[in-house]
């Protein structure tokens, strides 16, 4: 139901507009006086005004502008009534930012067409403005998703000289040590890790699958390079294999080799790095398992190591993709790095990693 205020001094023209107005179910209100009219309009909300030019206490033009230098109440239609039959009224009307007029005496047909189409298009000019604002505002969210999205591609092919310079250590020793059996297995394994590098840097998202055989490959590569201090184990089910999940390209790896390059490698053998594939409803849940010389050891070792100064930028990396994921699918991704340790000994290091499983490409 609409709500009008009638604002008019001449009581028989208040309950003439009551009459014609109040047929057409609608809420009417008046008042005769211009002050008081601002009251009513500051507690109350108002569909249309019917507002007469002539007033006792405040010209009705004045008031008009009242209402339309007020932020809250600028937009509300105002149709002004007006017993002048001249050109300057309509003019001054108008300029002061009347949506319509009418004339004394007032004709009920056409007063009714004219509020009908007054309210319309404050309606009208309402919906478009809040679709516009949602179009903005998807824009706006849009342009941030983009802006992210490129940021995250720009941190892959940071990471990627970084890893290859990693590979490229593991071939040069092969070649070094004069065994040519396993400089070519590096160059092989480390040509197809560079096309899947490549190819994936490119995405958002891969399949769980595409991730585990990038990680297979790294792996084997660094067991070619590490010999006997190196075995792994990757334990997924093909029940979780066949859920389709997607990752983040390259999210799984920096763990891996940090689980080698601070862990394993600083053993003389049988190093073992598990890493198991399990899900939560609303997780996949990668826990990778090494039983190296623990975390504490391999600072104390990168401390006395004088020039060898080692950094993971690929894990400094990882921290800031997968904040940016977290931002950009309003989903939580984390890690928890865990000591293991028996009788204040050692045996390895723990990193449970919790990726989101209903990301979309």
């Amino acid at each position: 139901m609409d709500k009008i205020l009638i604002v008019d001094d001449d009581f028989l023209v208040l309950e003439h507009l009551k009459n014609i107005l109040s047929s057409e179910n609608r809420n009417v209100s008046f008042v005769a006086k211009a002050n008081l009219a601002l009251l009513r309009i500051e507690k109350e909300q108002f569909d249309l005004i019917l507002l007469d030019v002539n007033m006792p206490d405040i010209n009705g033009l004045e008031l008009l502008k009242e209402i339309r230098s007020s932020e809250k109440h600028k937009d509300i239609p105002v149709i002004m009534i007006t017993g002048n039959n001249d050109t300057e009224t309509f003019v001054n009307c108008f300029n002061n930012g009347a949506n319509d007029y009418i004339e004394k005496p007032i004709n009920s047909i056409i007063l009714n067409s004219r509020i009908n189409a007054a309210i319309k298009s404050r309606k009208q000019i309402k919906e478009n403005l809040e679709k516009t604002a949602k179009i903005s505002d998807f824009k706006i969210q849009l342009e941030r998703q983009k802006s992210i999205q490129y940021q995250l591609r720009s941190l892959v092919s940071r990471m990627n000289p970084h890893f290859i310079f990693n590979i490229l250590n593991s071939i040069q020793f092969h070649v070094l040590e004069n065994n040519q059996n396993k400089a070519l297995e590096g160059i092989s394994g480390f040509s197809k890790l560079i096309r899947t590098s490549l190819n994936q840097s490119e995405k958002d998202l891969i399949f769980l699958d595409e991730e585990i055989d990038f990680l297979t490959n790294y792996l084997v590569l660094e067991q070619n390079r590490l010999g006997e201090k190196l075995q792994f184990n990757l334990n997924i089910s093909d029940e979780l294999l066949e859920d389709e999940i997607m990752v983040p390209p390259m999210i799984i790896q920096p763990f891996v080799e940090n689980a080698i390059v601070h862990g394993i490698s600083n053993l003389k053998s049988n190093g073992l790095v598990n890493v198991n594939f399990s899900k939560t409803n609303k997780h996949l849940i990668v826990d990778i398992t090494d039983n190296g010389i623990g975390r504490a050891a391999a600072e104390l070792l990168k401390k006395q190591r004088k020039g060898n100064k080692h950094k993971s930028k690929a894990q400094s990396i990882i921290d800031v993709r997968m904040e940016m994921f977290s931002q950009l699918h309003e989903n939580k991704f984390s890690y928890k790095i865990n000591d293991l340790e028996e009788n204040s000994e050692s045996l390895g290091t723990s990193v449970v990693l919790q990726i989101p499983i209903d990301l979309e490409a």
